[in-house]
């Protein structure tokens, strides 16, 4: 009886700590832009909430806009969103107060969408909340939890990943991932480069130069349609399938 009744009252807990992180009773728009006149790089800082990146050919402004929400009246000032420039890097970044303490409950989160120019090269850093990067020029992507999807980047594209999904999807120069755990799923690019992986499977998919994995932990490796080598230097638990590389393969033998 007793073991019922904790269990009854840890799952009530769960349940009103659930509601009450994704309570988001105060909300506020907020927007932020920034000309790009004689600018040469962009930086964007994320923060809870989703961010979404959007690439747009002969754009003039660096323009964000999205929605503050908190469960606290008293926050929703707190987090803004602000468009400054340093030199010729532009800044566009989300400021959220962060919770403290193991029963501190509530929400305080700002979801956003950001314009840039599509040729300027960008540096994302983004904390947590799903984030998607479509259509921009060179991009290096720090993530720390949370899905990753990016796709039609014209240059080299360089991710550097806690945990959650990263897809990627058409990228013109140098794919380079460094990840710690989740799946990883890659398509369409001119070469891959993943110097360390943790754990989860990798799937890639039509490559036109070389593939290169350095650690591999645990999870399957799956690649298809290579155009030059595939190097996968060491590899824990898991097996690694290829099919249709043109160029040499060296891959670890498969454990029994």
């Amino acid at each position: 009886m007793r073991t019922q009744l904790t269990l009854a009252l840890a799952l009530l807990a769960a349940s009103a700590s659930a509601s009450m992180f994704d309570d988001c009773t105060y909300t506020a728009a907020r927007s932020a832009s920034l000309p790009v006149a004689g600018a040469t790089s962009i930086r964007i800082i994320g923060r809870a909430g989703e961010l979404k990146i959007v690439g747009s050919r002969g754009a003039t402004e660096v323009r964000a806009k999205g929605t503050a929400c908190t469960s606290e009246k008293d926050n929703l000032d707190r987090i803004t969103l602000t468009a400054t420039r340093d030199g010729s890097v532009l800044r566009i970044e989300a400021k959220v107060p962060e919770t403290s303490g193991f029963m501190t409950w509530g929400r305080n989160g700002l979801d956003f969408e950001v314009s840039v120019p599509a040729n300027l090269p960008l540096r994302i850093d983004d904390s947590s909340g799903e984030l998607h990067v479509e259509g921009v020029g060179a991009a290096d992507i720090h993530d720390s939890s949370g899905a990753l999807h990016v796709r039609d980047v014209s240059g080299d594209l360089r991710i550097d990943d806690s945990s959650g999904e990263i897809t990627v999807d058409h990228v013109g120069g140098t794919l380079t991932i460094e990840d710690s755990s989740g799946s990883i799923d890659i398509e369409d690019v001119a070469e891959v480069n993943i110097p360390s992986d943790g754990s989860g499977s990798v799937e890639v998919r039509h490559v036109r130069n070389n593939v290169t994995i350095g650690s591999k932990g645990s999870g399957s490796v799956s690649v298809e349609d290579v155009g030059g080598d595939l190097t996968v230097r060491s590899k824990g638990s898991g097996h690694v399938d290829y099919d249709g590389v043109r160029g040499r393969v060296s891959v670890p033998e498969r454990r029994h």
